[in-house]
């Protein structure tokens, strides 16, 4: 296990990786990182071209090769593998706010063909910190394509203009995407497709919605705008604590002409574009296993749906988002924060992503000491 050190202006010096002043190159970091390196990725200017994803960890004997986003190695935490674009730097501002300064390192295809990067049967891989785009959106470019790897994670990165902007395929399993953004794509933003299964994605937002997913799970999102939010198509998907907000044709679909289709979906905030679009909408064949504790209301016409959220104690009222026009879409309508499927002690959940601490949970701290104490 080492820390290796990659530059824009590598390779650097002897160029072995060691330090700064030896930096790899990104495609020397992609061709030599061994099991156990920690491979810290300056973002000291544009890395432009696509490149090929070479190294790999082993699912078998755990062993994981990470490639992590920073500004300035002095603010990292090299013992505890934290970079200092991590959450909680000043600079920071999570996927609601992609366009904060300093919070990627770029790698940009400039409008080469192909991918931006590719991963082919290259296991416990993890990015952090990253931004992966092109201006070239011809067929089947894609920021990240990743085929028949399992194990791969994306934490903290953003996936712009490509043909598909994050393209897991070819029975890639176990894979986790956690506090990305999505935006700018011909196709989808996600597609988890072609054998693959076991994925997650959490905590993201989709600017244009479209996330296609395959024998997986998608929760604690947001999606704003497209045609759908999730097209949980194909097998079995679970679909839960997700915000759809302004989708123009309908929120959630599961089912397939082809293929056998099942989705569980709970917590859900569905808001179409307008009253008559659907919030769930069944694409050919398929069931729908589970359906509840959901919300749907169309904000746009001030009115509950034409076909209204029909799930298990499901509600079809405004979640008053703190600010959807400034992307704040905590819902503060009591009703939604407490409305969300209970957990093991049967004490209420939220509705829709979780942006905020439930507003009830420690109402008791502000009642009036004095009247407290009348009961003791």
């Amino acid at each position: 296990m080492a820390n290796k050190f990659v530059s824009s202006a590598g390779p650097k010096g002897i160029g072995d990786g060691s330090s700064e002043q030896n930096a790899w190159s990104l495609q020397q970091a992609l061709n030599s990182a061994t099991a156990g390196d920690y491979v810290w990725i300056k973002n000291d200017g544009t890395y432009a071209g696509t490149f090929t994803v070479n190294c790999s960890g082993s699912y078998t004997a755990n062993t994981h090769i990470f490639l992590i986003g920073y500004n300035d190695i002095n603010n990292c935490d090299l013992v505890n593998h934290i970079s200092d674009m991590d959450y909680g730097q000043p600079f920071w501002g999570g996927p609601l706010n992609p366009d904060a300064e300093n919070c990627w390192v770029n790698i940009d295809g400039e409008g080469a063909a192909g991918n931006v990067v590719y991963q082919n049967a290259k296991h416990n891989v993890h990015w952090r910190n990253v931004h992966f785009h092109n201006s070239n959106k011809q067929a089947y470019n894609c920021a990240y394509k990743v085929s028949n790897s399992q194990n791969v994670s994306f934490t903290k990165c953003k996936f712009t203009d490509g043909y598909i902007n994050l393209w897991m395929d070819n029975s890639s399993t176990s894979c986790l995407v956690e506090y990305c953004y999505f935006s700018d794509y011909v196709v989808s933003n996600l597609d988890i497709g072609g054998g693959s299964y076991l994925n997650i994605f959490s905590h993201c937002v989709f600017n244009g919605g479209r996330a296609k997913i395959y024998r997986s799970v998608g929760c604690n999102s947001i999606f704003i705008g497209g045609s759908y939010a999730v097209g949980a198509y194909y097998y079995q998907n679970v679909v839960f604590n997700n915000t759809m907000y302004n989708q123009s044709s309908y929120c959630l679909a599961y089912g397939h002409n082809s293929y056998p289709g099942g989705l569980i979906e709970y917590n859900n905030i569905f808001i179409p574009a307008a009253k008559d679009i659907p919030a769930i909408y069944k694409n050919g064949y398929g069931s729908l296993a589970y359906s509840g504790f959901g919300c749907a209301y169309c904000v746009n016409d001030g009115s509950v749906l034409d076909n209204p959220y029909s799930g298990e104690n499901g509600l079809n009222v405004n979640p008053q988002f703190a600010n959807a026009a400034g992307n704040d879409f905590r819902p503060t309508n009591p009703a939604v924060l407490r409305g969300g499927r209970p957990d093991f002690a049967g004490n209420p959940s939220q509705i829709g992503a979780i942006l905020q601490k439930y507003q009830f949970i420690k109402r008791w701290q502000a009642a009036n000491p004095g009247r407290l104490s009348i009961f003791k």
